[in-house]
């Protein structure tokens, strides 16, 4: 992890905290926000591959801090490293299956960060990785050198870098399926199999978004330029409010609405979620009249924008790839489980409603 040296010796815990997460960046950090006049929204994409430590194979370097869903960490010593621009979009690999995707909303960079880089004592490379079941631990991946050697004789030394973290939190869309690398390495531009950071070829990324989605995926409707703009500058605190403060707002909901499924009726509170009716990147608040109780399969549906509420005649609207389904076919036009006193925000309805109707034209 790179550390900030405003941060060392910082005597306040939560303004540390808020630090190290970048809600209050230093004054040193830039953060990119201004849209690339090219290539658009969506017109390049990149596979970022984070390792959970068990999982890590290289030795070169202590890894990065990664917070999949939230954030991506890398430096100048990542091939491909300043080639990374807002509206790109990012395809996050954990281990050896893909997590999901996002579009970059804004980077922060953060120059002249010290770090400690390994090397191969024979070819002083820093391609090399880490063996579990052999000795010495480490070899060399350089195909001109080869050389195994131990952690005693390894090159350590320390390089000044320009950190970045690419943020994509607010448009982050979980994969609804699982999908091994091997699937994804055949849409890679390249065949490398050692950079963390790989290009990929737009040309067959949209057949994988609507895979790994679980849907039909149009940028150009899902995400209007107006609404990325929106995005883009930094919202990551509205995320990371938000996850703080859930169960707050789920017991709030439950006192407002009971423990029943506003589609379904009374179920078990271990299925039942507190759905916000509006977006985060908008705003990051919790409201009591924006939140609706949700099963848990309904609430991804929702998030999903594959299942909405008219709000003029508050009954269930869903996507046409949904009616396929009988549990979900049978949704529709069925009025809302609500006391008529307990109806959520009419305004923050039809904002979803208009978001998610968007989505059905395409699904």
């Amino acid at each position: 992890m790179h550390v900030f040296p405003s941060d060392i010796g910082h005597s306040n815990g939560a303004q540390l905290l808020r630090r190290l997460l970048y809600l209050d960046p230093p004054s040193h950090i830039s953060r990119q926000r201004k849209l690339p006049e090219m290539p658009g929204i969506g017109e390049r994409a990149w596979v970022f591959i984070t390792k959970s430590d068990g999982e890590r194979s290289w030795a070169a370097n202590q890894g990065y801090d990664d917070a999949v869903g939230l954030y991506y960490s890398y430096d100048t010593n990542v091939a491909q490293s300043r080639k990374i621009v807002p509206g790109d979009i990012a395809i996050i690999r954990e281990d050896d299956y893909v997590a999901g995707w996002g579009v970059v909303e804004h980077i922060d960079v953060v120059p002249n960060q010290v770090k400690e880089i390994t090397r191969c004592p024979m070819c002083m490379q820093t391609r090399h990785h880490r063996r579990t079941t052999k000795v010495p631990a480490n070899k060399c991946d350089n195909r001109s050198c080869g050389h195994a050697f131990d952690d005693a004789d390894a090159v350590r030394h320390l390089e000044t870098v320009t950190a970045f973290r690419a943020h994509y939190a607010n448009s982050w869309i979980e994969a609804a399926r699982p999908i091994h690398f091997r699937e994804l390495n055949a849409i890679q531009v390249t065949s490398s199999t050692f950079n963390a950071i790989r290009p990929l070829d737009a040309r067959k990324v949209p057949a994988f978004l609507d895979r790994l989605s679980g849907r039909d995926v149009d940028l150009a409707v899902d995400i209007p330029s107006e609404e990325f703009l929106a995005l883009v500058g930094g919202h990551t605190e509205g995320v990371v409010r938000r996850r703080r403060g859930q169960r707050a707002f789920r017991f709030e909901m439950l006192r407002r609405y009971g423990e029943r499924c506003v589609f379904s009726g009374e179920q078990p509170p271990q299925v039942l979620e507190a759905a916000h009716l509006y977006s985060f990147a908008r705003r990051p608040e919790h409201r009591s009249d924006g939140g609706l109780v949700m099963r848990r399969d309904y609430h991804a549906l929702f998030d999903a924008k594959l299942l909405a509420i008219n709000p003029k005649s508050l009954t269930v609207e869903i996507a046409p790839m949904l009616r396929a389904f009988p549990t979900y076919g049978a949704l529709v036009g069925i009025p809302l489980q609500l006391q008529p006193e307990a109806i959520p925000s009419i305004e923050l309805l039809d904002e979803h409603y208009s978001e998610a109707v968007r989505i059905f034209s395409h699904n």
